[in-house]
């Protein structure tokens, strides 16, 4: 594998690279916080950061999307479709954890049957990403828990490792391994440089202190749809979803029409939504299968730890944390998913005594 060096004062040069051919997002300081955002100026993209509060997933997945545009006569209902689906799109300094999130989003959105959302798969094809390696994960993280690892590069394009002055800088996939060979002003990379980057990988890795048994927290619910844990875990849950909002791989949305009945024209656009919302599930007839409070929470556990490795053979988690950042309950699902681990130990416990 070939490896290069990109120095730190050549970041706007790799974007002047790139400007013309993608629409460049990257990570910028908006208002305090870290959020991915369409580059115009480089000197505004920060690399530095632990993670950001919303996670990239809006550049595929944003917080409200038009679906088609239509116009209505007395008769007919023309529909005009996105035109905008093949330009090309390049994430700058994503994390591995997300570079990943949006693989688990194309499972959910192909279906895996006769039907597929075009939208999402067609931009998610047309997107290349250049990621960066965790050299400090946040100690909210635990990715190495769920599958992951802070310089996972297998869903990356381009990899790059913070080494101080520099930025090591290889090609994964074959896209990828192109545009490294395009950067033909990028320097070569010592021994001592790869040698550094494995360095702060074992270092990175080895920094995560949570250590989790998914294999058991998924076998445990199978079998605790109706356990008493789900009282205690949702006690504490005031339902405001920032959890589900910020999380990368969270799918849940809305759809409406939004009509001019004075132009005879409108179009259908889908909102984020969450389950952990009241009104998620609330029926025309005024009945909703969900609720209360305790089935809303189970139902955000089950989905990412029990239906998904049904439905996928994957979990729906990456290990990001950032559920457990915003929570304003304080709220922890390491500390959830322990007690779930720990269900089947505690029966048998019992049983014995």
């Amino acid at each position: 594998m070939e490896q290069k060096i990109l120095k730190k004062d050549e970041i706007g040069k790799l974007y002047k690279e790139f400007e013309s051919e993608y629409n460049f997002y990257a990570p910028i300081n908006q208002k305090g916080n870290i959020v991915f955002e369409k580059i115009e100026n480089p000197e505004d993209i920060v690399l530095d950061y632990l993670n950001s509060k919303i996670p990239p997933k809006t550049v595929l997945f944003p917080q409200m999307e038009v679906l088609f545009e239509y116009t209505l006569d007395e008769k007919d209902v023309e529909i005009t479709d996105r035109q905008d689906l093949d330009q090309k799109i390049l994430i700058f300094g994503i994390r591995p954890c997300d570079a990943y999130s949006f693989e688990l989003m194309a499972n959910f959105f192909s279906f895996h049957g006769n039907w597929e959302d075009e939208i999402y798969l067609k931009k998610k094809e047309n997107t290349t990403l250049i990621g960066i390696g965790c050299n400090s994960p946040r100690t909210t993280c635990f990715c190495t828990s769920v599958g992951g690892n802070p310089f996972n590069k297998e869903n990356m394009d381009v990899f790059l490792t913070d080494l101080g002055e520099t930025y090591l800088v290889e090609g994964i996939s074959e896209k990828g391994k192109e545009i490294v060979k395009k950067l033909s002003w990028l320097s070569d990379a010592a021994d001592k440089d790869v040698k550094k980057s494995q360095e702060l990988a074992k270092q990175a890795e080895e920094s995560i202190v949570t250590k989790m048994d998914t294999d058991k927290i998924v076998s445990n619910l199978e079998t605790s749809f109706e356990h008493p844990i789900w009282e205690e875990i949702s006690e504490s849950c005031i339902g405001c979803g920032s959890c589900a909002y910020l999380c990368p791989t969270c799918t849940c949305f809305d759809v409406i029409d939004e009509t001019d009945q004075y132009n005879n024209r409108g179009r259908r656009i889908r909102i984020w939504d969450t389950c952990q919302s009241c009104l998620y599930t609330l029926e025309t007839s005024g009945h909703n299968p969900r609720n209360t409070k305790i089935q809303r929470c189970r139902n955000r556990i089950m989905h990412k730890f029990s239906y998904y490795p049904t439905n996928y053979d994957l979990l729906g988690c990456v290990g990001c944390g950032r559920c457990i950042t915003v929570c304003p309950a304080n709220n922890d699902l390491r500390t959830i998913l322990s007690k779930i681990e720990k269900i089947e130990k505690e029966e048998d416990e019992k049983v014995v005594a």
